[in-house]
């Protein structure tokens, strides 16, 4: 019968290895920095290509203001709003211009709301579109729109070729796009990736200190059998039939239960041991363990308390025949042990009884009254027992 023990592990010895565990550490919280890292990259990411998306979708819209004060500038007798028309359609020109040349080359242009934008430059079906558009508006660049014809022949030029610019900055718009999604797309698979690598590491962690904490509570509760157990008879020892008494008792303290504390004393062990030495003595100790513990009963606690001392706590037997043949059945176990081995030696046992309620249920009172039975029982000449 075993009482339950709690014994604190240190977490020194759950980690193994302080290193592995900052290591670990270090890692999970690497990883993790990571993911937020990758959040802020996605932000920061989403945000440039929808400004750079929006920007593709002004270029329309430039190219169809461009090509409309192009159209007002060739009026006849439009008077002071040619020249207005003239300045929209180099303000608008100009802006168009200085974004193709950003979306292809990388680097400023005026953004929506009037501060610089930078621009990173495009690639693949993007660059491609910039290119197309770049080329088709160079020979406008290289007009003189101050006069009359030059700004028909714009006005002419823009109007056959506005439906092919609108075309070009149409792909330019899906593409950067799909660019942003496929971007987006890739970095989440990475801000994924370095999730799970951070929930397996912690997972590992976790893991790795259960199964440190088993092993170590294994071998804790092993060592705590070991120091509980008698190492000759292995049945248990002073503090393991301290420990057990001590809770049998506070529970029967409770109940108001019954039941009887015997201390053994074997007679006639010393001249085993000096004649036949002490192999032959842990023989007979060994062999008395076993059948104290055969003839005790299920519930009853058996220990050895040193040398041939033993002791046995029996919860509910508190009727004096009833712990007169318990007593009676002992002693005869013991009379049986020695054979022919140890031809001319007679072992015996005194023993001595403390009850309880009646002589309280203080362990220690109760060993000791009953320590002064199991001498009195010596006295009037072993192999027998005594009540106190």
């Amino acid at each position: 019968m075993k009482a339950p023990a709690f014994m604190p592990i240190p977490v020194s010895a759950l980690i193994g290895s302080p290193r592995r565990l900052v290591t670990a550490i270090v890692l999970f919280v690497a990883l993790d920095l990571s993911v937020l890292l990758i959040n802020l990259w996605i932000a920061e990411q989403v945000a440039r290509d929808a400004v750079a998306i929006n920007l593709a979708g002004r270029q329309r819209m430039l190219s169809q203001q461009t090509t409309k004060a192009l159209l007002l500038a060739t009026l006849p007798n439009h008077g002071q709003n040619t020249e207005s028309a003239q300045k929209e359609f180099e303000d608008a020109f100009g802006l168009f211009s200085k974004t193709l040349t950003a979306f292809a080359d990388g680097g400023e242009t005026s953004g929506g709301d009037g501060p610089p934008v930078r621009l990173q430059p495009v690639r693949g079906e993007g660059a491609r579109a910039v290119a197309a558009a770049r080329q088709l508006i160079t020979p406008l660049s290289q007009r003189n729109f101050q006069d009359p014809a030059e700004r028909a022949w714009a006005a002419d030029y823009m109007v056959r070729h506005n439906r092919e610019i609108l075309t070009l900055m149409n792909h330019l718009t899906s593409a950067l796009e799909h660019d942003s999604i496929s971007r987006t797309q890739d970095l989440r698979a990475i801000q994924t990736g370095a999730f799970v690598l951070a929930l397996a590491n912690f997972l590992i962690i976790v893991l790795g200190m259960v199964r440190k904490y088993r092993s170590v509570e294994q071998d804790s509760r092993r060592w705590r059998e070991i120091a509980r157990h008698d190492p000759l008879t292995g049945i248990a020892n002073r503090k393991a039939f301290t420990e057990l008494a001590g809770a049998i008792l506070m529970r029967a303290s409770g109940d108001g239960q019954s039941g009887a504390v015997l201390m053994l004393d074997l007679d006639g062990f010393k001249p085993i041991n000096d004649r036949f030495g002490h192999p032959a003595g842990d023989q007979i100790l060994i062999a008395l363990a076993e059948r104290l513990e055969a003839t005790a009963r299920a519930t009853d606690v058996v220990a050895r308390l040193g040398g041939d001392e033993f002791a046995i706590l029996c919860p509910l037997l508190h009727r004096k025949e009833d712990i007169a043949q318990f007593c009676e059945r002992l002693v005869a176990t013991v009379v049986d042990i020695p054979d022919d081995d140890f031809a001319g030696c007679k072992l015996g046992v005194s023993i001595g009884i403390a009850v309880y309620p009646e002589d309280g249920y203080d362990l220690k009172h109760l060993t000791a009254l009953a320590d002064r039975a199991m001498y009195a029982a010596k006295r009037a000449g072993g192999n027998c027992w005594r009540i106190a």
